[in-house]
């Protein structure tokens, strides 16, 4: 059997249990393995490892990879340096997560990185993670936390659920043997928007066209996952600047953001008795307000890996 690894060559992939970033190296690790069938098992692996201890390696920059962009914190360290002259060499099969990766764009720009701008890096193949099963969860950067293997993900960060219904939620699913769609939108509408366009009566109207964009689905023969939101985030929690909309945290107080997760879950399980769906719930976390304990230990508004609801199962080397 070949062995696998997957490797950030810029950034090491994350591992530990606090970090969304890791959430994200095991989901991605878990639907490789599971692509592999019985038995397979990802390896993650640092850049600092000898790669050419791998048949096939999976290129993976991370869950904040944007292509051509790419950080270099404190400037280019010999570790890195070191990593794309191992990378060049490596002899192997290799495949991009979802995009291509040029490493010759830093390599010939940046002054610290003179060293290897000649360098030439195997070619490879870009493989889609969401062409990678028939079963598939689509939804925002938050839907890392809902994964469930043996299936994809389509992570469409930022995305509210008012923007996925003005797509039209069956062009947002990638292919059509995909007839096992789970969808976890509407996380961003609670911190953002409910206040700012009616309150409780923002969250019926949007419902109101989530219902029927979903009775369409299922009379098109889907089988239809719906997710329950998680509790909102205490105020006192610091958020980065990429995480504000228009200067601000939120809008509405957190009491008022608790009152609109309950109503839209309430919704989401009368839609799910009417057209016999299945809801996934967060039962392992306080719907009074998210403990601090749950989330992710810098500023962020992400569940922690170790809070994801089927973390036990994708961090397994065993496929289930």
């Amino acid at each position: 059997m070949k062995k696998i690894g997957m490797v950030g060559i810029i950034t090491n992939l994350g591992t530990r249990m606090y970090s969304h970033n890791a959430g994200w190296t095991y989901v991605t690790r878990r639907i490789i393995s599971d692509s592999y069938g019985h038995n397979a098992n990802v390896e993650v692996v640092s850049n600092a490892d000898d790669f050419n201890d791998y048949d096939v390696l999976y290129i993976n920059e991370g869950v904040n990879f944007k292509p051509g962009s790419f950080n270099f914190f404190g400037g280019a360290q010999q570790r890195q340096i070191d990593a794309l002259k191992k990378y060049s060499e490596f002899k192997g099969e290799v495949f991009h997560l979802n995009n291509f990766v040029d490493y010759s764009i830093p390599c010939k720009k940046r002054k610290d990185l003179v060293e290897v701008k000649d360098l030439v890096f195997p070619e490879a193949r870009v493989v889609i993670l969401e062409s990678m099963g028939s079963n598939i969860i689509i939804g925002d950067s938050h839907s890392v936390s809902a994964f469930k293997p043996q299936g994809t993900i389509k992570r469409m960060d930022g995305k509210t659920l008012n923007g996925a219904l003005n797509i039209g939620l069956k062009n947002l699913i990638p292919y059509v043997f995909q007839k096992k769609v789970q969808f976890y939108f509407g996380n961003i509408d609670v911190r953002f928007h409910f206040k700012r366009f009616g309150g409780d009566n923002a969250v019926k109207d949007l419902m109101h066209r989530y219902y029927h964009q979903l009775i369409e689905l299922k009379n098109e023969g889907y089988d239809i996952t719906l997710t329950h939101l998680i509790p909102v985030e205490d105020e006192s929690r610091k958020i980065p600047g990429t995480g504000k909309y228009k200067g601000e945290n939120f809008f509405g107080t957190q009491q008022e953001r608790l009152e609109y997760v309950k109503i839209f879950n309430n919704y989401i399980g009368r839609i799910a008795d009417e057209l016999n769906f299945k809801v996934v719930k967060w039962d392992h976390l306080n719907y009074e307000g998210l403990s601090f304990d749950d989330m992710e230990s810098r500023q962020s508004v992400h569940l922690r890996p170790s809070s994801y609801l089927h973390i036990d199962l994708i961090k397994s080397d065993i496929p289930c």
